[in-house]
């Protein structure tokens, strides 16, 4: 792969010569400097009224070293502020690199109201033409406290995860496992979001869940010895003993969780396992 640094260089003569670009700030785990290792990739925001204008465009890239393959986002805007373009990048040799292509108006929003959860965990001003860094708060690494869930959003997971788990006997029943594979990955994003709130609980100090089950064996605790267990081979009857343990480790998350944080838990895991049996061994 490419040397991290060598990129890094190249991209701060890009953002040099490339009119518009005002300044270039690292995020990630190289900018935290932390959990970094020679797979890590570059996460490098282009700041300035120019670089948005790079968007959908791949021939800048080209100035910073041959590329692979590369594909353009358009972020949808929400309460936080616009959703920036991004480009994603894989440099010849393998190398990894995310680009988010701001205007101003990125900075200024932190400056005004605070870092982000993304700045907040770390990041490092690599070049600054314009000083539009300047009085930036210095980063934090506490963990970014999470919402606990209202009975609302307790209850709409719930629903979710067992309505999801009918569905898959039906599709393993009819030999159709790729949408049972699609059907069991759904029970388990589900799953997912009650261990985060069960993580939650488990302490009086934030804990940190990082995002989509990135270094789970640290936050879950013991619990994480049944993840494998959720996971099947292309193979109907493994779909549903993969569902059966997902099932179980959820309706025992969601039962702890309920409990520390008084919202009601939802009593369906022995019907709904009572309903895959009978869709599944039905003759």
């Amino acid at each position: 792969m490419e040397d991290p640094r060598f990129l890094l260089a190249r991209v701060l003569g890009f953002a040099t010569s490339c009119e518009g670009i005002d300044a270039v700030v690292q995020t990630g785990s190289r900018a935290r400097g932390q959990r970094v290792d020679a797979l890590s990739d570059l996460d490098i925001e282009l700041i300035g009224p120019g670089a948005p204008l790079l968007a959908g465009r791949d021939e800048w890239l080209a100035d910073i070293a041959p590329t692979l393959v590369s594909i353009h986002l358009d972020n949808e805007d929400d309460e936080d502020g616009p959703g920036w373009p991004t480009c994603l990048v894989v440099f010849a040799d393998g190398r990894k690199a995310d680009f988010t292509l701001a205007g101003p108006e990125r900075l200024a929003a932190m400056k005004e109201h605070g870092l982000d959860e993304l700045y907040g965990r770390g990041y490092v001003v690599h070049l600054d033409n314009t000083g539009i860094t300047a009085d930036l708060s210095p980063s934090d690494p506490t963990p970014p406290e999470r919402e606990a869930p209202d009975a609302e959003g307790f209850e709409v997971n719930q629903r979710e995860f067992w309505f999801e788990t009918t569905q898959v006997p039906v599709y393993a029943k009819r030999g159709d496992l790729w949408p049972a594979t699609s059907r069991l990955a759904e029970t388990r994003e589900l799953l997912l979001t009650m261990l985060e709130w069960y993580a939650g609980t488990r302490s009086g100090e934030p804990v940190d869940t990082w995002h989509n089950g990135h270094h789970m064996a640290e936050w879950l605790g013991p619990d994480h010895s049944r993840i494998p267990a959720t996971f099947a081979r292309y193979d109907a009857d493994d779909i549903i003993r993969a569902l059966r343990a997902t099932a179980d480790l959820y309706a025992d998350i969601a039962a702890r969780t309920g409990k520390t944080l008084s919202l009601p838990v939802l009593d369906l895991h022995d019907r709904v396992l009572a309903h895959v049996d009978a869709v599944y061994r039905e003759d």
